[in-house]
């Protein structure tokens, strides 16, 4: 297993410019949770459309409000540029976001009583989530990326040879396991605890993190082994990977929450590990966790141990039990 690892690590060293681009992104991902958090966490970017120019919901010092004589496009709240659009019209409002239910009945409270209004900070993200959230989907395309040595043992054949030297099987692929992990969950730590270091309001402590990027690259390192079991490609394995980590992850929530107004939707989003990590990272940062959120846990380790069985037995069975 030690000379898998060591060999990993000399050859990842000869490409290194992945190591550099994926530390790049981390640091990009923690640096973008850190400054929006703490500069958009309250307000939010309302669109109003209305013929009346005098409204007093637009004078609400906690939303970034434009009026407009026409409703924005429905693209333009998907790329996060409005998080609802507001129709007022002869003292009638209706409130469209494709966002949680939650930000809409903060917006109907402020539309009844914008003098008055406070928003409720329980309903918000804090920092160690959206934190936590602009990273997931970097450090889940990391495992399939550093993955591709596994790959590539299989398409020049040498894992064929490495399974008729004296390394058990078993060490084989726990050796590539354990490069994958700690490729993905050292250098994130290392950003982290940097950040700490300079000042900067990370929400979490730094053990949080640490489990909480322990569990992350574990999800990493199994799917991304999961589909090597499936295909013998790197590429094709990059390609189908990537696809679908940032789709699942952006439906999952990883950049903001979707509506939970479609009951059916967000039932089927729950199927995804990503959005039962989240929630249960924000209930841990607000000290909210309950049996729902511990079950969501639950289930995000139990979906990995699955994908790590698969492939440990995929593999099993096309280079050993057809010997």
């Amino acid at each position: 297993m030690l000379a898998i690892l060591k060999n990993n690590f000399y050859r990842l060293w000869e490409e290194k410019a992945y190591l550099f681009v994926s530390m790049f992104l981390t640091i990009c991902a923690v640096t973008a949770a850190i400054v929006l958090t703490n500069n958009v966490q309250v307000k939010g970017n309302i669109a109003v459309v209305s013929k009346d120019k005098n409204i007093e919901f637009a004078d609400c010092k906690y939303f970034n409000i434009t009026v407009l004589n026409s409703a924005p496009k429905k693209s333009e709240l998907v790329q996060n540029r409005y998080d609802a659009v507001v129709t007022i019209d002869n003292g009638n409002y209706k409130i469209y976001t494709i966002k949680n239910n939650d930000l809409e009945m903060m917006i109907k409270s402020a539309l009844q009583n914008p003098k008055k209004f406070t928003p409720p900070m329980d309903t918000e993200r804090k920092t160690g989530t959206n934190i936590i959230g602009y990273m997931m989907m970097f450090l889940l395309m990391q495992g399939v990326l550093y993955a591709r040595l596994f790959s590539e043992d299989k398409e020049k054949h040498m894992i064929e040879r490495v399974l008729v030297s004296p390394i058990a099987f078993r060490n084989y692929l726990l050796g590539h396991a354990i490069f994958i992990m700690s490729i993905i969950l050292i250098p994130s730590f290392i950003v982290i605890a940097g950040a700490k270091i300079i000042g900067a309001n990370i929400g979490f402590s730094l053990m949080q993190y640490a489990g909480l990027l322990l569990v992350l690259s574990m999800l990493s390192t199994a799917f991304a082994l999961f589909l090597c079991s499936l295909f013998n490609s790197a590429d094709t394995t990059n390609m189908i990977g990537s696809a679908c980590l940032v789709l699942t992850s952006i439906l999952a929530g990883s950049f903001y929450s979707f509506s939970k107004n479609r009951v059916i939707f967000n039932k089927i989003l729950h199927i995804l590990p990503q959005k039962d990590f989240i929630n249960y990272a924000d209930a841990l940062e607000k000290g909210n966790i309950s049996i729902n959120t511990n079950l969501q846990f639950t289930y995000v380790i139990a979906l990995t141990t699955a994908l790590f069985v698969f492939s440990i037995l995929k593999t099993r069975k096309d280079y050993i039990y057809h010997k």
